[in-house]
């Protein structure tokens, strides 16, 4: 399980912990993977326009107070690397 953030309806964010399950098709979420230094943007294929901008937002503030060896990576729901899977399950 890793520490990530989901986008709410009102343009704030929710620390989270999550999971595969957590992967809801309504919902977006920021996951950071120091391993591989992405960070990932999950937009669920019913998300709402809110949600994804505010998700792109995030995702590029938290890229900047990083470094700039991470990559934003956008993610599809049904379209996910296994990597990004892989992130979910470590400790």
């Amino acid at each position: 399980m890793v520490e990530a953030l989901e986008m709410q309806e009102d343009g704030t964010t929710l620390n989270v912990d999550i999971t595969r399950e957590s992967l809801q098709p309504d919902r977006v979420f920021c996951v950071v993977d120091d391993m591989n230094k992405n960070v990932y943007i999950w937009l669920g294929k019913e998300a709402n326009v809110r949600r994804r901008f505010v998700g792109a937002q995030v995702a590029g503030k938290i890229r900047g107070e990083l470094s700039t060896g991470f990559r934003v990576r956008s993610l599809d729901q049904g379209d996910e690397p296994p990597d990004f899977f892989n992130s979910l399950t470590r400790d």
